[in-house]
């Protein structure tokens, strides 16, 4: 049966609460109410002046839940309060730029994960890593990555300039520099590491942000996946050399088929900046699929 208006207007029938009323209704203390009543941000529709008790209409609810939803966006009381002045075509913008935010503030966080979980597996393959100076087989998911060339750098430069060029590309990026960097070179019988020279020098990134780069020679890269020939070694002595002629070794023996380009990754294992360098090394060749 259809309700007359007057039935539909006892529906919408006004009455009062008290504050505690309100509280427990708003699941908001008394003490944050009688606050924003201090603040003018949600104030009660009256007060007795005989003894001071706060009412509220029932209808006044409607803007708890909006001050609240504010509050969980993050918003500041006074950010709520210019909030609550908006028309509602002007709410509307401001919550689609809301939502644009927390989005890109989303995109961020997964960014964030997943460095960590890669800082987690470089650790374990590094650090931890069971087989070093012998060679394994390693299957790589593909790698994005900055990359400036570079043609008069050698093994035993410290090439501070190029990765500081690298370090502003990520910035710009929204990304940061990551621990782990290293360089690529063509795979040779050279004579000793002073003859290998550098063709592109690189870090990770894992961000999907696309920017005009404004350095010359810089570009946004990718290490194909693949199943890579890769040997592990602490930076000391002989041991780059030595392995390298391990690699080389490796492939002669085994005629393995390869793609000739070397790289080789590098990550501080002594994050002290008052203690010596060190590092570990991986050498790594991929395989040539069949």
């Amino acid at each position: 049966m259809r309700r007359s208006f007057r039935q539909r207007s006892d529906l919408l029938k006004v009455h009062y609460l008290t504050i505690g009323e309100v509280a427990k209704l708003s699941n908001i203390s008394v003490q944050t109410l009688r606050f924003y009543d201090r603040i003018d941000l949600f104030k009660p529709i009256k007060i007795d002046p005989n003894n001071q008790y706060r009412y509220y209409q029932n209808t006044q609810l409607y803007y708890l839940d909006i001050i609240k939803s504010l509050k969980y966006l993050g918003l500041s009381l006074e950010e709520v309060k210019s909030v609550l002045t908006l028309s509602p075509e002007e709410l509307v913008n401001y919550l689609a730029d809301q939502e644009n935010r927390i989005e890109e503030e989303f995109k961020r966080l997964i960014e964030t994960k997943e460095v960590l979980k890669r800082k987690k597996e470089q650790i374990q393959s590094f650090v931890l890593e069971s087989s070093r100076m012998h060679i394994c087989v390693k299957k790589m998911p593909a790698q994005k990555i900055v990359k400036i060339k570079t043609s008069n750098i050698s093994i035993n430069d410290i090439p501070n300039m190029e990765y500081g060029v690298i370090s502003k590309v990520l910035e710009d990026m929204g990304s940061v520099f990551d621990t782990l960097y290293g360089g690529a070179y063509s795979l040779d019988r050279y004579e000793s590491l002073d003859d290998i020279h550098y063709d592109y020098l690189f870090t990770h990134t894992v961000t999907d942000k696309e920017i005009d780069i404004n350095f010359e020679d810089v570009e946004i890269s990718t290490i194909p996946e693949g199943e890579y020939l890769s040997i592990t070694f602490a930076l000391e002595d002989n041991a780059y050399e030595t392995c390298y002629q391990k690699l080389m070794d490796y492939i002669d023996q085994h005629q393995t088929k390869i793609e000739p380009i070397v790289y080789d990754v590098w990550m501080p294992i002594n994050f002290a900046a008052s203690n010596e360098d060190e590092f570990l090394v991986e050498l790594k060749i991929r395989l040539q699929a069949t």
